[in-house]
């Protein structure tokens, strides 16, 4: 049986339509210029490549315009206005189409929403648009129920989650429905009622109407005065500032036509331990490969260098990289905070190297 859905969400100015055919497309047409649109080819598709021009088409009622397109597995028209725009190529480039669209414009276009979405659910098309939730409860209990590996009775209190995903900031196992603190960016403390997402993140209910996503390894119980006190003298610094710091630092001490390939197995080194602390403390699995990727001049020292590493679903991934241009990389893929073992062993190795330069010389 050929699946005929359809989706409109109310925050979006896309009307998709699964298994949608040209007779159907047709109506809704027939339907637009009844309620005063103009419709025909789309212009630069029929300029600059006609051979698809009869798969495309675009339209407008005053200010409020449309591009529709034919394919295999369907059709899809996609609205949006040029009276308020931010891309310079126009508003049809723009992200956000219907949270820009003037009041007006907006109405209009969600009152044409409302008659094709009844076209085609009188066409037999099942609408499979998201439904709308007022409060973060339900919306987060709507995330769960339709997500691909949702189990029956995933979001109750004795669901049994996978240890190595429901343990926090102090080991502790973490239950759906649990009160669980948590410090966000800029270090405020925050509470909420936790729910599993998927893999380590959870889902937490700040209030009646605002939720969020947090990892396992930043909750935790509330049960020491001092965590209650605003980190206001006490932040951390971000991990990309020491990266500028660590930079700063090598290009004042040290070069290049020092380096030889040992020092860049200590490096090698430094870095695998400090991984295995920090894999311990967010539950990952990032490691330094035995494969190595170095370039010595023997007579000019070092010309290039890659330390990589190969993680749980990655492999051959930036560590740290001494580039032919003189720049030193840091982990480009990772977050600011997965950042942070390699910054540690760089740091570390270049007090190892100062003391060993210091001997040699």
């Amino acid at each position: 049986m050929v699946d005929k859905t359809f989706v409109a969400n109310n925050d979006s100015s896309t009307i998709t339509v699964r298994n949608g055919k040209q007779e159907t497309l047709d109506k809704i047409f027939k339907l637009l210029r009844m309620r005063g649109f103009n419709i025909q080819a789309d212009q630069r598709i029929l300029e600059e490549y006609p051979i698809l021009a009869n798969t495309h088409w675009e339209g407008s009622k005053g200010n409020l315009l449309f591009k529709a397109n034919i394919y295999p597995a369907g059709f899809q028209l996609e609205f949006y206005q040029e009276v308020v725009t931010e891309n310079r190529h126009g508003g049809y480039y723009d992200f956000d189409k219907f949270k820009k669209m003037p009041y007006l414009i907006k109405c209009e276009f969600i009152i044409t929403r409302k008659y094709i979405s009844h076209l085609l659910e009188l066409e037999g098309y099942i609408n499979k648009t998201e439904p709308e939730f007022m409060y973060a409860a339900d919306k987060v209990m709507n995330r769960i129920k339709s997500c691909w590996h949702y189990k029956e009775g995933k979001e109750l209190p004795d669901y049994e989650i996978p240890s190595y995903n429901a343990r926090d900031k102090d080991d502790k196992q973490i239950y759906n429905g649990q009160v669980k603190y948590f410090r966000d960016h800029k270090g405020r403390l925050k509470r909420g009622t936790v729910y599993h997402n998927i893999n380590n993140m959870w889902w937490v209910l700040l209030n009646k109407y605002e939720y969020t996503n947090v990892a396992s390894f930043q909750l935790f119980d509330l049960v020491k005065g001092e965590e209650v006190i605003p980190k206001l003298y006490n932040r951390n610094i971000p991990q990309r500032i020491k990266v500028e710091k660590a930079r700063t630092r090598f290009n004042e001490q040290f070069n290049y036509l020092m380096l030889r390939e040992t020092h860049i197995n200590h490096l090698r080194l430094l870095i695998s331990e400090e991984l295995v602390d920090h894999d311990k403390e967010i539950n990952m699995s990032v490691k330094v490969p035995l494969k190595k990727d170095t370039v010595v001049l023997k007579t000019k020292g070092l010309k290039y260098a890659a330390i990589k590493v190969n993680g749980s679903y990655f492999d051959g991934r930036e560590g740290i990289t001494f580039n032919e241009n003189g720049f030193i990389g840091f982990a480009g893929w990772a977050s600011d905070y997965n950042v942070k073992p390699f910054v540690n062993a760089f740091v570390k190795w270049m007090d190892w190297l100062e003391k060993v330069s210091e001997k040699v010389a």
